[in-house]
């Protein structure tokens, strides 16, 4: 099975760097697939196949998600590597690339506070990421744990029960009551467009052709905020690696 197949269903990313809350991680993941069928809940790109491009591996997984977890401890911030080098001022480093994928995408990134760590502001993060210093955070306390974890995790529920295009009902129906967890994830994109189907369809069929299945949920996800059918094929053609492909599918869509 394709790491594209595989990633298909993942609702939950959880992003997070090792040397700074892989512990954290690690026990989150485990409490989530108790509540959460395990191939809902993402934790690595380590079966990214040899050879492929690792940041579109990261940007097809980020878009199969419905929300993302971005782990932060007291080191997220100051990692670096062997050369003293900030982990997060190299554009290849993948928590970068992830946290900055699904900002792009407007996917919904929730900061999970561990280790008593403090939200980081937008001076101190890299342009690609300073949306993040604006997202509302959880915490999750090591005396808490437990009961930190069931009100995200009531939080979470719509996300992973909703079908793959649509608005979680939950979201739709009520408001979350202030100060909880729930309040504090960013609303979840009304699945709504004022394309017909017949042309996301036709988008989604041709985008198949070159990038494989997770096509049909990204056409569906970017259509909920194109205005007209030539922004749909623009947008989804950012999606395929090589130009003269990408050319391809615009003659496509466009014929």
């Amino acid at each position: 099975m394709s790491v594209r197949r595989r990633l298909a269903l993942r609702a939950i990313f959880l992003n997070y760097r090792r040397n700074d809350s892989e512990g954290e991680a690690g026990r989150l993941f485990d409490e989530l697939t108790l509540h959460f069928p395990q191939n809902t809940v993402f934790m690595d790109v380590a079966a990214i196949e040899p050879g492929r491009d690792f940041r579109k591996a990261i940007d097809q997984s980020i878009v199969s998600c419905q929300v993302l977890l971005a782990i932060i401890g007291q080191t997220w911030l100051s990692s670096a590597d062997a050369d003293g080098h900030l982990r997060l001022e190299d554009p290849d480093d993948f928590v970068r690339l992830e946290l900055a994928s699904a900002l792009r995408r407007d996917i919904p990134v929730v900061p999970i506070l561990v280790r008593g760590a403090r939200m980081p502001r937008a001076e101190q993060l890299p342009s690609d990421l300073r949306e993040l210093a604006y997202r509302n955070a959880v915490e999750l306390t090591h005396a808490r744990w437990k009961s930190d974890v069931q009100v995200l995790v009531h939080a979470l529920r719509p996300y992973v029960e909703t079908p793959i295009g649509a608005a979680p009902a939950a979201l739709q129906t009520q408001s979350p009551a202030p100060g909880t967890a729930a309040a504090t994830l960013p609303d979840h994109p009304a699945a709504t467009t004022s394309l017909s189907s017949e042309i996301v369809d036709h988008a989604a069929h041709q985008l198949a052709s070159f990038i494989g299945p997770l096509a049909s949920h990204l056409a569906r996800k970017t259509a909920r905020t194109c205005t007209s059918p030539e922004d749909l094929y623009t947008r989804l053609a950012q999606e395929i690696e090589s130009e003269p492909d990408r050319a391809r599918f615009l003659r496509a869509c466009r014929g």
